[in-house]
């Protein structure tokens, strides 16, 4: 249901599930719904479509974020939610890194294209990415007349048919990996030593240009391997950044937001935090002196400094009058890494990164658009990152493509009060493991070939701890068919997956992911 806070109206909950396989809606509909028909309710028509600024966490739990009872106060974060609608129920297409993101920013289930597994360099795979053909928000946005850039982790592959600036993008500054160090520095532990000169001409006196890192042991590289490195352009020039780079990133975004502030722009912010290994700085650190953790302490630091960068990148929106033009979105691509003891919340999930529990594939799901979507919004209806592409295009005034399904739909519907609407079904899929939501009913198979799994009604037991396979086989069996059904838009992976981890957490018994 949705709620806005002003009128404290309740819309009817609609029954949840995935994505119709027949994907884009009738022809003679496509300009007819969301964002347009708000728009046409709008008198003078806008001056100008609005600017994106799309922001996406690594490995942000559910109750990391204070806008969901969250262990710890996220307040840019949270100002997101404030100024537009914080969803309760916004899911990811699995609950891992590069799929995840590659299915956010095609608006489609990655199984369509054979990016079911983690993206990675290893002697026994080929190198891989997303595959050509596959188009990416930035080549619908920038083909619409906008500038486009990304800020961040990419993780959507290493060859030059993979780089970002050959995947609509006009600029990049940010890593390929799935990982890097927060700061480039010789050795592990604690360090001192300058960021850039031009963040002490930029920030004088700002405390990040003396930067003390605290850090744990993770596996990671002392030193930005060549998989790594930070690199700008289209020509990928490594940058020797000495700075912890989730204040790089933010800085850099907000110089996005300068140069292209009297033009219409789509700015994709993939932070790399809280992705391991886990690294902070002494002014984040002192915050949580109170958490006995260290682990837990150094890790709130990094969120710390997340929601710092989020702040920064919303307060240059103001300062250069396009706040109320610029429509901001917050995401994460999965759960907590919770095969980390002891680093993740219970209290509202279950599960975590890698799993198909509600810990690992439900995320923070945020929309700000002043005047578009009204303050205080609650949406408890479920979403899926894939409703995001087709959302900005809608917003954008672009067309959908005529060639090409899309898996998500238009947000605007929902947000604006013109009339609710649902999925059909939800599914994730790294094979053999597999997982459906429809209503709320939602089924979790350890292998898809294999009869059974565990059954779980969200709308009583969200962090699922009663498993009712056993008792309602109906139910088991039509999640099932639902899952036969999917199948039919699915291609073979093209590469291969590490093996399988399995952890428990919250109680849960473990079942092997993908690792």
């Amino acid at each position: 249901m949705i709620r806005h806070a002003r009128t404290c109206c309740l819309a009817a909950f609609a029954a949840f599930a995935g994505v119709a396989s027949e994907g884009v809606e009738p022809e003679d509909e496509r300009f007819a719904s969301g964002w347009r028909l708000a728009l046409a309710d709008q008198a003078p028509a806008p001056e100008r479509r609005p600017n994106v600024v799309l922001i996406l966490a690594d490995d942000l739990g559910y109750g990391d974020v204070s806008a969901y009872g969250s262990r710890l106060q996220t307040p840019n974060i949270d100002r997101i939610g404030q100024g537009g609608a914080v969803f309760t129920q916004g899911y990811v297409t699995t609950p891992v890194c590069s799929p995840s993101r590659a299915s956010l920013l095609t608006g489609r289930y990655q199984q369509r294209y054979g990016f079911e597994y983690n993206a990675r360099q290893a002697e026994d795979v080929p190198d891989v990415g997303l595959i050509a053909g596959e188009r990416t928000i930035a080549d619908y946005l920038g083909d619409a007349g906008y500038a486009t850039g990304i800020v961040g982790k990419w993780h959507l592959g290493f060859k030059e048919e993979h780089y970002p600036t050959n995947r609509g993008f006009d600029e990049f500054y940010g890593h390929l990996s799935g990982a890097t160090i927060f700061v480039n520095v010789e050795s592990r532990g604690a360090v001192s030593l300058p960021s850039g000169a031009a963040r002490r001409e930029r920030y004088p006196g700002d405390p990040r240009t003396d930067l003390v890192v605290r850090g744990t042991q993770a596996p990671a590289p002392p030193q930005r391997r060549a998989g790594n490195r930070i690199l700008r352009g289209s020509d990928g020039t490594v940058v020797r950044e000495a700075g912890y780079i989730t204040d790089v990133f933010g800085d850099e975004a907000v110089d996005f937001i300068e140069r292209h502030r009297d033009e219409p722009f789509f700015l994709y912010v993939p932070f790399n935090a809280p992705h391991s290994p886990f690294q902070t700085t002494q002014r984040y650190y002192d915050r949580f002196a109170q958490v006995e953790n260290e682990l837990q302490r150094i890790y709130f630091g990094m969120i710390a400094a997340l929601d710092d960068a989020v702040g920064r990148i919303l307060d240059a929106l103001e300062a250069q009058g396009v706040a109320d033009d610029t429509l901001v979105i917050f995401l994460s691509d999965n759960g907590c890494a919770a095969y980390f003891e002891g680093l993740c919340s219970c209290d509202l999930l279950s599960g975590g990164k890698l799993t198909y529990y509600e810990g690992g594939v439900r995320v923070p799901y945020l929309l700000r658009w002043p005047g578009r979507i009204p303050e205080g919004t609650r949406i408890d209806e479920p979403v899926s990152t894939l409703d995001i592409l087709p959302t900005l295009l809608a917003a954008a005034e672009a067309p959908l493509p005529e060639d090409t399904v899309l898996d998500g739909r238009d947000l605007g519907p929902l947000v604006e009060g013109h009339g609710g609407w649902s999925h059909e079904r939800f599914v994730w899929r790294n094979y053999p493991t597999v997982a459906v939501r429809q209503g709320a009913m939602k089924l979790i198979k350890p292998h898809q070939d294999r009869p059974g799994g565990f059954l779980y009604d969200l709308a009583v037991d969200p962090r699922e701890q009663e498993n009712l396979a056993a008792a309602r086989p109906d139910a088991v069996a039509s999640l099932e068919a639902e899952i036969e059904d999917w199948r039919a838009i699915t291609v073979e992976p093209l590469w291969s997956r590490r093996p399988p981890l399995a952890y428990s957490v919250c109680g849960i018994e473990p079942i092997g992911f993908e690792n």
